[in-house]
């Protein structure tokens, strides 16, 4: 059953958010395997499938959305699949716009909880979560993304020689 609920039409966003996260750290981490970029995707790929499974029990306790919004799922998939690592190179633009990205999403997902946290007392379906220690979780995350990313610059934005 669909609910017009504005709280289950917010987590749904945010689950999809979530799936373009995980399609994106698990292409990082395929492509770039034994690399630190990998590596570092494959921690952070762990740790967002964990929050993913507290958000799909608040789901689970909210309600399904209008399917609408799993179409918007679909078109963000399609998305991740056009997303390039440009030139193959782990330590490069493309690996530095990777982690952007993924930072960007893990605060979103902050401001997710902050959200939540922010009207717990209000709707019984969102009790019963440690939302500052999800919080705190997401802030670890993002310095790590972001940390990461901030190694990668001077490679990634270096000037490349050209011809030979």
């Amino acid at each position: 059953m669909y609910v017009d609920d504005p709280l289950a039409g917010y987590l749904h966003d945010h689950w999809a958010g979530s799936s373009f996260a995980v399609e994106l750290l698990e292409k990082v981490a395929a492509e770039f395997t034994a690399t630190p970029s990998g590596i570092v995707a494959r921690e952070l790929l762990e740790q967002v499938q964990s929050d993913r499974e507290v958000l799909h029990d608040l789901i689970q306790k909210v309600g399904k959305a209008n399917p609408d919004l799993y179409d918007a799922l679909g078109w963000i998939a399609e998305r991740v699949s056009r997303f390039k690592l440009k030139h193959n190179d782990p330590s490069g633009i493309g690996a530095l716009e990777a982690f952007e990205t993924i930072g960007l999403g893990i605060l979103g997902k902050r401001a997710l909880w902050e959200a939540l946290k922010a009207r717990q007392t209000t709707d019984i379906r969102l009790g019963g979560l440690d939302y500052d220690a999800l919080i705190s979780r997401a802030d670890d995350q993002f310095q790590k993304a972001n940390r990461y990313r901030l190694k990668l610059v001077p490679s990634a934005l270096a000037m490349q020689k050209s011809g030979s």
